[in-house]
């Protein structure tokens, strides 16, 4: 289990990328924490490492984005509310302002949703122009962080999430302004509402349906909150009047404006916040860090072993196990106490390596020699061991052998090659560490 030091905030996973990102590769503070949660140990050495606060900047930034956003939304809601008053007859034209205010509006979230599902890191319609916007109120360095932020897959993600957010905020806030437009058109201007067609009965029966339909939440509990919509149309001798719309249109826009667009906001910043509280850190660039921060000092004596663990050698290498049990004592901190052998052609010591999967309380070592890397099999067999394993500590140990079965460190190039792999490898939680001879050693 995570433990709450290994929690996240945005601002703090910001600090911490732009700070890896100027990171050398080898440079390890002396009082990071090197044992614990993977989250947990990233932010020791963030904190050990006095990165630079940038995150607060953007959390401000994408403040006044949203700000803006929404101000201007709510402008534009009460400009379509006016927009639909018509001066000479000092009335609001209903089917003109449920269209500009609901229908279009709904045809927007239709095409923003299926823009966010499949490209949920735009953040919808108006997330690229938030993101620019963003980047602008985030300093002369906007762009170079906004870069950073798209580089990791945890802080992309989230802020695909919060773009969606304020673009949520802002239709709700255009929604909203609707509402104070309309409310201000009747208290101050007096206006009635109307409804006027050139055929005798199509719009009538079309515009029941509507008005049916978007009182459907709450027509049988306010049945007075439902217009009349023959009295209210238009004709030669129409003075004013249809004053039951009001209600109707201020409930509408709040049932079918507001509150879809307060749960959808509501949802994205749950997802943003979710995607960062505990982050993975598992692309190749984290996985070097990890590698350099739990690395064991040369001389590091551990607290003692762990009895108990399978050493299940691949391919048949037998190695001379009295040579490589020190190394799996003092780096490890494993105790191996028994040794078998898979992906050979023989099924009696495949059989007894399954066998021994479940008696190995400890954990378990896969020893592979250096040069015998074959991705797609090492996939497999990994996730072979990882199930028999049921959440034991697995490793890996990459080392070369003499005639002798005598371990020596592996070669520059195959070291590279295994690193290289189990970076891309995003769902195997298993370490790799490479043998030393001078006891030098990095998980992974």
């Amino acid at each position: 289990m995570r433990g709450a030091g290994g929690r996240w905030k945005w601002d703090e996973l910001i600090d911490f990328e732009v700070a890896l990102a100027a990171w050398d590769g080898e440079s390890r503070p002396d009082e990071v924490a090197s044992e614990g949660s993977r989250p947990a140990v990233m932010k020791s050495w963030k904190l050990a490492a006095g990165v630079p606060e940038v995150g607060r900047t953007w959390v401000r930034a994408i403040a006044w984005a949203g700000a803006i956003a929404s101000g201007l939304a709510f402008l534009a809601g009460v400009g379509a509310a006016w927009g639909c008053y018509d001066r000479d007859r000092e009335g609001v034209d209903v089917i003109i302002l449920l269209v500009f205010t609901l229908l279009i509006p709904w045809l927007t979230l239709v095409v923003g949703l299926t823009v966010w599902i499949f490209r949920p890191r735009w953040g919808g319609l108006i997330g690229p122009v938030l993101r620019k916007l963003v980047a602008k109120f985030a300093g002369k360095d906007g762009g170079k962080v906004l870069s950073v932020i798209e580089g990791s897959p945890e802080l992309a993600k989230s802020f695909g999430w919060k773009l969606a957010a304020r673009a949520q905020s802002a239709a709700l806030n255009f929604h909203l302004g609707a509402i104070i437009g309309l409310t201000l058109l009747f208290v101050f201007r007096r206006v009635g509402f109307y409804w006027e067609t050139t055929t005798e009965r199509a719009m009538e029966r079309t515009l029941e349906s509507v008005v049916q339909f978007l009182s459907m939440p709450w027509r049988d509990v306010l049945p007075r909150m439902v217009p009349e919509i023959a009295t209210s149309r238009r004709g030669a001798d129409w003075e004013g009047g249809g004053a039951s719309w009001m209600a109707f249109l201020i409930l509408a826009l709040l049932v079918w404006g507001v509150a879809p667009r307060f749960l959808l906001e509501a949802f994205a910043h749950t997802r943003s916040w979710l995607a960062v509280r505990t982050p993975a850190f598992q692309s190749p660039r984290h996985r070097r860090l990890w590698r350099v921060l739990t690395g064991v000092k040369r001389g590091e004596e551990p607290a003692g072993p762990a009895d108990g663990a399978l050493v299940l050698d691949l391919g048949g290498i037998s190695p001379d196990r009295d040579s490589l049990r020190p190394f799996f004592l003092r780096h490890l901190r494993l105790n191996p106490v028994a040794w078998e052998t898979l992906e050979v052609l023989d099924e009696g010591r495949e059989a007894a390596a399954r066998t021994a999967l479940g008696k190995a309380p400890a954990g378990i070592i896969v020893l592979a020699e250096g040069w015998s890397l074959a991705p797609r099999q090492m996939e497999e067999t990994l996730k072979r061991v990882l199930a028999a394993a049921g959440g034991r500590r697995s490793s890996v140990v990459v080392a070369d052998f003499d005639r002798e079965g005598r371990p020596r460190p592996p070669k520059a190039d195959d070291r590279a090659a295994w690193e290289a792999y189990f970076d891309g490898q995003k769902g195997l939680d298993v370490e790799v560490s490479f043998y030393e001879e001078d006891r030098t050693w990095a998980p992974g």
